[in-house]
C-alpha cells in the first residue's frame, strides 16, 4: 500500500541510472530541487555498491539515503518522500510483485505454517 500511495502522490520517480557528475552534496541537492523532488529522498538500485558520486554526496546529506532493491521496507520508504528507483530496481520490484500476486502455491504455505513442521528429530548428543 505505501507503494502505492507514493505513486499516487507523484513521489515514485524511476531513472535510467544513479551516475551523478560531482560528488558535492549541493549538486546533489539542486538536482532533487530541480527535479521536484522533496528534500528527504531514498534512491535504490539493485547493486549494493553505488556510484562513487552519487555516495559521497548522499553521505553528508542526512535526509537522502541510498538502499539496494533487497533492502526496501515500509519504513524506509515511509521515512523518505521521495522514492527515486534505477530502472533496473523499478523492474526488479515489479518482478516481485507480480510474483506475489500471482503465485498459486500459497495456500499450501499458509497450511504448513499453521501446522508446523510434519518431520520433526531431535538431537540427541
Amino acid at each position: 500500500h505505501t507503494l502505492s500511495v507514493k505513486y499516487v502522490q507523484d513521489d515514485v520517480n524511476v531513472v535510467s541510472d544513479l551516475e551523478i557528475s560531482s560528488s558535492n552534496p549541493e549538486d546533489l541537492l539542486n538536482l532533487c530541487r530541480d527535479r521536484g523532488w522533496s528534500s528527504s529522498v531514498l534512491f535504490v538500485d539493485t547493486d549494493d555498491i553505488f556510484p562513487e558520486n552519487i555516495t559521497a554526496a548522499a553521505d553528508k546529506i542526512p535526509h537522502i539515503n541510498l538502499m539496494p532493491v533487497y533492502g526496501l521496507n515500509v519504513n524506509s520508504m515511509l521515512k523518505h518522500q521521495t522514492l527515486v528507483l534505477t530502472k533496473r530496481a523499478a523492474e526488479r520490484l515489479t518482478e516481485k510483485l507480480l510474483f506475489a500476486l500471482n503465485r498459486n502455491d500459497i495456500a499450501k504455505t499458509w497450511e504448513k505454517s499453521r501446522e508446523g513442521p510434519t518431520d520433526v528429530k531431535p538431537k540427541l548428543d
